[in-house]
């Protein structure tokens, strides 16, 4: 805009420059610069006729010759402005953006380690990483079948058909699998929050566009506070998740992506809810760890749903701790084991 109106003024100079040179140019004048008529001319404008009297057309056509000079000038003039205001434009809007970025990364590191119930916390992980489960810009990808998974169908069946119920999965839609919670919110109206660490499969998972829940790019702590772990992920051996780890030579073929992980405690005070009718637990080999972190007094799980992929040791100590916090083990499908609070309703 600045820049708009240096260049009106610039030109408006030039103009009136140019009228007053063409005026007078032609004009004598005394020491003083005040224009004075000779003999000749007083003489002959003495006995010359008088002109005939400007018509509209003479005077607008001067002017139109004038502007036409003055034309290349006032493009350039024009162009240049709009150029610097564009560039000045969008150098506020870098810098405006770069020191978000750099606002978001030091309050990142400022919650590592933090209580998973730290009220500061709880606003940064809604105000931040939790979004919309949809992705308007491309085109939604189809479900695999209009049919849930044979566990998520003995889950329906164990909840009496429930409607409109709340649910967490984490690891929704992993290496192209159907989501186990797709068939209850479209069916039964149910919502909730799906977690995914792995960039891909959440960018996919918001393609299938779940208007109904929310969605976070992250993993959930194995700890009772933030931390934030190296994914890594090989191109055609799945995926594997460990603490954090330095890249190193010898390690070409891993991608690896930097992800913050959440206790599910803080993810659920970010949702505002603390009754959950069903939570289904696959995180890579740190269920046990993960069940460990939740605050069984503060909040109501009534069905987990959890993948045990460890040896019957592992399994056994699942069972147990969870036997401890008052579930009974339902039913397992393959490394699929079901759960349930024992004062629920049958």
């Amino acid at each position: 805009m600045c820049l708009n109106v240096y260049g009106y003024v610039i030109l408006t100079i030039l103009l009136q420059a140019y009228t007053k040179n063409n005026v007078n140019m032609n004009l004598p004048t005394n020491r003083n610069g005040i224009i004075t008529p000779t003999t000749t001319t007083s003489q002959n404008l003495s006995s010359a006729q008088p002109p005939p009297p400007p018509t509209k057309m003479r005077q607008i056509l001067p002017t139109i010759s004038s502007l036409k000079n003055f034309l290349p000038a006032l493009t350039f003039l024009v162009a240049f402005a709009t150029v610097m205001t564009v560039l000045v434009i969008h150098m506020n809007n870098t810098a405006t953006r770069h020191h978000q970025f750099l606002v978001n990364m030091s309050r990142d590191n400022e919650f590592l380690g933090v209580a998973q119930d730290n009220p500061d916390l709880i606003t940064y992980i809604r105000e931040v990483h939790l979004s919309p489960a949809i992705e308007p810009h491309h085109k939604p990808l189809e479900s695999l079948g209009p049919f849930p998974t044979e566990d998520t169908a003995y889950i329906i069946k164990l909840l009496n058909n429930k409607k409109e119920g709340t649910f967490v999965e984490a690891g929704a839609y992993s290496d192209g699998r159907v989501s186990k919670t797709e068939y209850l919110e479209k069916r039964l109206s149910w919502h909730g929050l799906l977690i995914q660490p792995e960039p891909t499969h959440y960018f996919k998972l918001k393609r299938h566009n779940r208007g109904r829940s929310q969605a976070i790019h992250a993993c959930l702590s194995s700890t009772p506070y933030p931390k934030e772990i190296t994914f890594h992920q090989e191109d055609h051996d799945g995926v594997k998740i460990n603490q954090i780890h330095t890249n190193t030579i010898d390690d070409p073929d891993w991608f690896n992506t930097r992800v913050k992980c959440f206790p599910f405690y803080s993810l659920l005070l970010a949702m505002n809810i603390s009754s959950v009718d069903l939570f289904i637990l696959e995180s890579g080999g740190t269920e046990l760890q993960v069940l460990q972190t939740i605050p069984f007094d503060k909040v109501s799980i009534d069905v987990i749903n959890v993948q045990i992929q460890a040896n019957d040791s592992e399994k056994d100590t699942i069972k147990k701790f969870l036997t401890s916090k008052n579930y009974t083990f339902m039913q397992n499908f393959n490394n699929i084991y079901v759960f349930r609070l024992k004062h629920s309703k049958v």
